[in-house]
Formats: structure tokens, C-alpha cells, sequence
């Protein structure tokens, strides 16, 4: 996401209270990030490991650790299907050893339910990664599952940037990580945690680079990585907003990687304990589950609608039983795990060790076909030469990205929207996703019942030739190649290439409009309503106001910075 993404009176506060206070002299991070409690967990982690590296006896490890450090478990109320899911991935891992098995996971219903109920059937430990976690119902009912998960005896570490963070979570966040097996650390951290519009004074060059990566890993067993956040939006459940995203759920070889790639970001000095950055607030509730207010004003209110989807969307789920049984449709195969080094924060790594080179040695050059979906698609002078000198050359090529209303970061808009005509004139295809697309789609009556939300690209993902697929964080802009830090898989498999590649097709146009060059080099935007086909001369839902400030935005030096 971009860092422009910035309300104008946060930077006016931020400026006023700059000058006013004299801020030259402003507070450091602390010189020690981690503190010997959260240290003695991750130990803790390693020795259940090293001690009993069979997962078939999972269970047992995390009921004999909770009691001896905890006291906190009894076993006779341990889910004993915890040890067969450990066990059903383990002999299909067994069945495939040097490959990776895969599933996506597409709507945020399913989103969601994954991710808790693998927090339910956990057994060992749980490690999550994210650039955002709000402080809303799917925010709170993630951590209860992850509070109710360590009540089991599991030990759950939580890495988030700090961009997105506020001084109310840094309180939710003391009360989680005040279990005795729970830790938080922040990676990158804002200095000043009250006042946090001083930070754009005082620290702007260090926290415009932020930790983008999302990940849950369940007992090094299995994992969720892909575009989602946690919050209500990312898993459609936002009355005025909702993400198209992509997760994809893992298991086999890769996943190793995934967990050396989190251990890195968590032992990086850039990560700090949540104790060391913030002081429990003494007017504040001390107990974690009452400090869930969220949850507690939705309960007491008539109107529990947000509760119940995510209720629904468990009660709906099969993906506990089908674990067990075998019956997740994971297809096997060759799969690569990419991921920045933690170092790209501080700048202290060679670039050519970003994932975007690596994207670039792994993938190579395109023989055939390219099919790109990015929310927040800024190709750059150099990338639009490159598509078009591929386009050329006779690659297919096709790009699905937001279109103007869809989009939540204008700006970006701008660094796109310049390039169209020169990649249309080479023959891409442009598709945008409509604000409206969430409309046409409903099947549940919950989601139907709240379909006035608009609706927002924000997958990342993109196909090259007939057999490698990427899924991941990583947006096709200069922020995720030279700023933030990303991860993903390039998974090769010819069945899912060629379904990403068919997906941007004239069906997609209920949803999207095709953007086309009219026989007098005019845009227009081509889309299905109500049945009929439509042709839009000029841009959708953009006002006067909107073409000024846009064409503004595309004159000014910052397309780096999106």
C-alpha cells in the first residue's frame, strides 16, 4: 500500500506540532529490542522441536510443555485431532518430499475461517506476520483465537509493522502479549506512540520503509501466505469497503522456507517486543478478554451482523475435516519461496538480493503469454519500454488492476492511468476492476444483505507462459520492488497458469471494464450492465476535480515513492 495513503490534517498536525515543539532532539528507539521473556519463548520453540522432531506426537509435546511452564493445560481437554491433522499432512509430505502442495484460498469468508480454525487446531506453535492487523471484529476475534490457542498450551509469536498500529492497539496488543505463551514484536517502529503524527516529522525517510509481508504458519506444518491483511475489509465483511484478495493455503517442502523466512524478520533488531515501545495504560482494563471492546459493543448491540458472518463462515468450513481426512484438493508441485531480506529496511543488503531479482532470475523473459493482477499496478517509464518491447515481440499480455473509483490510493491511480495509451497501442489488454463488482456476485444472504460496500482490488498475482504462476504481496510498483519488503511462491503448475490467464477474458467484463483506444486514439472504457454491452468515452466515475488532481499527481517526480 502506498505511503501517500496519508490524510492532509495528519501531515498539518504533524508539521504544527513539529515546529512547535523544537522536536530535533526527539526520543530514540530502545537500545535493547528484545526482551528476555519473548527470547525464552522462541527457545521454548526450538527445544519442542530438536527434542521430538516427530509431528505425529505433537500433541503430547504441547500438553507436556503447557504444564510445565504454564500450568495452564489440561490434557484431558486437548483436541486430539490436532494429532491427526499433524499427521495427515505429514504422510502426504512424505508421499511427495521434494514437492509442495497447494490450495487457493478465494473468498474472504474462507479467508477467515481458515485461519481460525488452523489457530484451533494447532498443537505446537503458531507464527503470524503482517503489514496490517486492525483493531476491528476480525482484528479482535483473531486474537481471542490466538489467546484461546496459548490458554491451550500453544505458543504463538505475532510480528506486525507498525505503520498501521495506534496507541489504543499498542494496549490490546500489552494485554496479548502479557500471556506467558504469547509474544509481539514490532517491526520498524514509529518512535513517538501517542502522538504518532510527530513521526512523519521526525523519522519520514525510516518508516516510509515498511514490512509488507503476511503469513501464518501453523506447527511448521502448514501456512496461509498471500495479498490478505486482517481486518474487516480484507475479509469482506465491511460495510463500506471490501478486498478482492488471493491466499493461498501450503503444505510440503516449501513451508520450511516460509518458517526460516519469519524467524529472520523475528530475531532482526528491527523487530521489538511490544514492552519495550509501550506502558500499559493504568486507567485500562488488565484483562485481555475485556479489553476486546469491539467484540463486547457488537454482542450488546441488536444489530450483530459482522459477528455472524464470521460465525457462518466457520460453521460453513470443512477445511478441519478435510485436513484430517485427506480431502483438501492440494496439487503437488515444484513451488519456490521468495522473499526479501529483512535487511532492505535499512538498506543495508545489495538490491540485486531483492525479490523483485529474483523474481526477474527465476522467471526470466515470457515466451508466450503474461497476465498481471496487481490493486496497485505503477509500471514506471522503464517498466512500460519493457512491456512493450515484450508485446512486440508477440507476447500475449494482460493486466487487470483498479480502476479509478475501485482504487483506495488515488495516487497510485496517477502513476498508472499516464501509461495507458502506449501499452494499448502495443496491443495489452487493460482491464479495471469496477467499484461495483461486489454486487453482482452475492450468493449468501448476509453478503447480499450488505452489498453496499465498494469493492477493492488488492490480490497480487501474475502468470508467465503456460506453467508459473506467482502469488504473494508483491504489487507491481516501485514500492514493493525498492521500499518494502515482500514475499510470495512462484508455484509452477500449467493448470492454475492457465486459469489465471482465461480469467481476464470478455467474462470478466461484468466486473471490469476492458480500457480499449477508440478509432481516433480516445480512450474508452467497455463493460456489461444489466446485460448490455456499454462503451464509456471517458473515464468512469471521475469527475472534473478528479482529471485535475490526477493529472496533477502525474507531472509530479514521486512514481518511486508508489
Amino acid at each position: 500500500m502506498s505511503m501517500l495513503n496519508i490524510e492532509p490534517n495528519q501531515i498539518a498536525l504533524s508539521l504544527t506540532l513539529g515546529l512547535t515543539l523544537g522536536l530535533s532532539g526527539c526520543q530514540n528507539l530502545p537500545k535493547q529490542p528484545h526482551l528476555a521473556d519473548s527470547q525464552n519463548l522462541s527457545a521454548r520453540i526450538n527445544a519442542l522441536y530438536q527434542q521430538n522432531p516427530n509431528p505425529e506426537n505433537t500433541v503430547a509435546d504441547a500438553n507436556n510443555d503447557a504444564e510445565e511452564n504454564t500450568g495452564l493445560l489440561n490434557p484431558s481437554n486437548t483436541n486430539r485431532s490436532n494429532k491427526n491433522l499433524v499427521a495427515a499432512i505429514s504422510e502426504q509430505n512424505d508421499i511427495h518430499p521434494e514437492l509442495s502442495g497447494y490450495h487457493p484460498i478465494v473468498t474472504g469468508a474462507n479467508a477467515f475461517a481458515s485461519r481460525s480454525i488452523l489457530t484451533g487446531m494447532a498443537a505446537r506453535n503458531i507464527d503470524v506476520q503482517y503489514y496490517i492487523w486492525h483493531n476491528d471484529q476480525a482484528g479482535q476475534l483473531m486474537l481471542k483465537d490466538l489467546w484461546e490457542a496459548a490458554e491451550r498450551g500453544i505458543i504463538v509469536r505475532l510480528l506486525l509493522d507498525d505503520f498501521n498500529n495506534s496507541a489504543e492497539f499498542d494496549q490490546h496488543l500489552l494485554r496479548f502479549s502479557s500471556h506467558p505463551n504469547i509474544a509481539v514484536r514490532i517491526m520498524n517502529p514509529l518512535m513517538h506512540r501517542k502522538l504518532q503524527a510527530l513521526n512523519y516529522v521526525t523519522g519520514l525517510p525510516r518508516i516510509n520503509r515498511r514490512m509488507h509481508n503476511k503469513s501464518m504458519i501453523f506447527d511448521k506444518q502448514i501456512t496461509i501466505i498471500g495479498g490478505r491483511n486482517i481486518g474487516n475489509e480484507y475479509l469482506s465483511n465491511d460495510q463500506n469497503s471490501q478486498f478482492a484478495d488471493l491466499d493461498v493455503l501450503l503444505i510440503g517442502k516449501v513451508v520450511a522456507d516460509i518458517d526460516n523466512s519469519f524467524n529472520s524478520y523475528w530475531s532482526s533488531p528491527l523487530s521489538f517486543d511490544i514492552e519495550t515501545l509501550a506502558t500499559p495504560d493504568k486507567n485500562a482494563t488488565k484483562d485481555f478478554l475485556v479489553g476486546l471492546d469491539k467484540l463486547e459493543e457488537e454482542e450488546k448491540s441488536n444489530s450483530s451482523s459482522s459477528l455472524a458472518v464470521y460465525k457462518n463462515a466457520i460453521e460453513d468450513s470443512t477445511i478441519d475435516e478435510d485436513l484430517i481426512n485427506k480431502q483438501v484438493p492440494f496439487r503437488w508441485t515444484n513451488m519456490q519461496f521468495l522473499s526479501d531480506d529483512v535487511g532492505k529496511l535499512t538498506k543495508s543488503v545489495p538490491s540485486d538480493t531483492n525479490l523483485v531479482q529474483q523474481l526477474r532470475t527465476l522467471l526470466g523473459s515470457p515466451s508466450e503469454k503474461l497476465t498481471i493482477i496487481s490493486s496497485y499496478f505503477v509500471p514506471t517509464r522503464d517498466g512500460v519500454d519493457t512491456l512493450v518491447r515484450l508485446a512486440d515481440s508477440g507476447i500475449d499480455i494482460k493486466i487487470l488492476t483498479n480502476s479509478f473509483d475501485a482504487t483506495d490510493v488515488t495516487a497510485v491511480h496517477s502513476g498508472y492511468s499516464q501509461w495507458r495509451p502506449k501499452l494499448l497501442r502495443s496491443g495489452i489488454k487493460i482491464y479495471e476492476l469496477k467499484s461495483t463488482a461486489s454486487e453482482e456476485k452475492r450468493e449468501n444472504k448476509l453478503w447480499r444483505a450488505r452489498s453496499q460496500s465498494s469493492t477493492s482490488l488488492h490480490a497480487k498475482t501474475f502468470a508467465v507462459d503456460d506453467h508459473q504462476v506467482f502469488i504473494g504481496s508483491y504489487n507491481v510498483d516501485p514500492r514493493s520492488a525498492n521500499i518494502n519488503t515482500e514475499m510470495g511462491v512462484i508455484i509452477s503448475d500449467d493448470e492454475l497458469a492457465q486459469q489465471l490467464h482465461e480469467a481476464l477474458s470478455d467474462d470478466l467484463l461484468n466486473q471490469a471494464y476492458e480500457v480499449k483506444l477508440s478509432d481516433n486514439n480516445k480512450l474508452q472504457w467497455h463493460t456489461i450492465e444489466n446485460g448490455e454491452t456499454i462503451i464509456y468515452d471517458s473515464e468512469p466515475r471521475v469527475d472534473f476535480t478528479d482529471h485535475i488532481w490526477l493529472k496533477i499527481m502525474s507531472w509530479l517526480p514521486i512514481d518511486w515513492l508508489l
